[in-house]
């Protein structure tokens, strides 16, 4: 978080049809925001290093014989959620029914449905001792795909990476990269013989809020590039995790979009962007 006169901003939310294929599932890019991209992970065809009992090979890449299932970000911080067939036409009206029929919910291991996957950079496909970028592991597992899904997000687990390897406890909502990044994603164990379905990850830039105060008023800016349908809501505790919409349209100043906002100096202001 920011703090400027005691303003503080934060995000905590955010969020080519060529299906471009691989051994382990496809990526969509298509109909979607610049920068913006939904991996479809098979969990039938792709993952880490095969079972062996142990799972000391689970999480190391990889027992496969086709294409990695790659996509490459550009410089930025993003976000890492899982998302279903519901939420992404919702999400992103342009995606075509073939889109959408590609993207999975949860996958199996020994029967129940949870959400997982593991994600390495580029220099893992030639390197097998090289260590997850981060985990996204839910580690808990329910009897269907949209039970699995829909407990992450009441969770608030569905953005969690788990940065500090498999169920690491430093978690962080957003990963940034400094250069363009080549990321392969898969799941942890592709070897068992009752896995099925897949899990689809959304990669979405984090729109940045900026604060500048001015007397009396704070105008509060984030970028309009890949922030369209986000809302602007302030607190002035924390603490009570009550949050209220400003209610104000934002206008459009230098490619950021801007609302300017009354203010009490003597009173902490805390702002965030939520998607509706």
């Amino acid at each position: 978080m920011k703090r400027m006169n005691k303003i503080i901003g934060t995000v905590l939310f955010g969020i080519a049809s060529v299906l471009l294929h691989a051994n382990g599932g496809m990526v969509i890019t298509n109909n979607l925001p610049a920068n913006t991209a939904i991996i479809n992970i098979d969990a039938r065809a792709d993952g880490a290093a095969g079972y062996d009992g142990g799972q000391t090979h689970w999480f190391k890449p990889f027992n496969i014989g086709g294409p990695l299932l790659q996509y490459t970000v550009q410089a930025g911080t993003y976000a890492f959620w899982p998302i279903n067939r519901a939420d992404a036409s919702a999400r992103f009206p342009a995606l075509t029914t073939q889109q959408t029929n590609e993207i999975y919910t949860a996958w199996t291991y020994n029967s129940p449905w949870i959400l997982d996957y593991l994600v390495f950079d580029g220099s893992a496909a030639t390197n097998a001792s090289v260590p997850q970028l981060f985990d996204g592991s839910q580690d808990i597992s329910y009897g269907n795909p949209l039970a699995a899904y829909t407990n992450a997000f009441l969770r608030g687990t569905y953005n969690q990476l788990h940065t500090a390897g498999r169920l690491g406890t430093n978690i962080a909502t957003t990963y940034t990269f400094t250069n363009p990044t080549t990321l392969i994603f898969v799941v942890p164990d592709n070897e068992l013989s009752d896995n099925s379905g897949g899990i689809s990850v959304l990669i979405f830039p984090q729109p940045i809020l900026s604060v500048g105060v001015n007397g009396s008023s704070a105008t509060v800016r984030w970028p309009t590039n890949n922030s369209v349908g986000f809302i602007l809501s302030q607190t002035t505790n924390l603490a009570t995790g009550l949050w209220t919409d400003v209610g104000q349209a934002p206008g459009v100043v230098n490619a950021n979009y801007a609302v300017t906002l009354p203010i009490d100096a003597g009173t902490n202001h805390f702002f965030r962007l939520h998607n509706p």
